[in-house]
């Protein structure tokens, strides 16, 4: 089989197109991630909270009360973020694969977010309806998601930057 070429090597109009779509989308995943620091103050009580709902006696005490996720609100909140999601990391996945030479260690962090995504996502059914100290996973899980989204986002930025770098048509090796 044939490899398949670098990033830095396609057209610049292409590398810019990637470039624009990199950050818009990083923007994007910024932005989910203030929001979940704003929900759940990014901690296992606030993640727990904010799906199993607080117990009457906590509501009196707290300036926002937090009700039990419900199935139809976890299946929507599953159903939206893994449809999504999954999309955007397969592209981050595939470019980033594209930034230099193929390696195991590449290919785990393209996988990974796809992997995290069923982790986190699927460990918040577990957080809900199962067992509340699933809590942890399902932290490390995304941490490790939105830690490897950023890095390969941040990779085929570089990589794309380099069209200041270059003229059209020439590429550097």
């Amino acid at each position: 089989m044939k490899p398949m070429s670098l990033l830095h090597t396609w057209p610049l109009a292409y590398r810019v197109l990637i470039a624009v779509f990199v950050g818009v989308t990083l923007v994007g995943v910024v932005f989910g991630a203030v929001f979940i620091e704003a929900t759940t103050h990014l901690t296992p009580t606030g993640v727990t909270a904010q799906y199993r709902g607080l117990d009457e006696e906590a509501m009196e005490s707290v300036p926002e009360m937090k009700f039990p996720k419900t199935t139809a609100e976890m299946l929507m909140t599953t159903h939206n973020h893994i449809l999504g999601l999954s999309v955007l990391f397969l592209i981050y996945g595939f470019l980033y694969l594209h930034t230099v030479p193929m390696s195991r260690r590449r290919l785990i962090i393209a996988v990974e977010p796809l992997i995290g995504l069923v982790t986190t996502f699927g460990g918040l059914w577990i957080v809900r309806f199962l067992w509340p100290p699933f809590v942890y996973v399902v932290i490390l899980s995304g941490a490790l998601m939105l830690g490897t989204t950023a890095w390969m986002g941040f990779r085929i930025l570089v990589v794309c930057a380099r069209w200041g770098l270059e003229k059209e048509g020439e590429t550097r090796t």
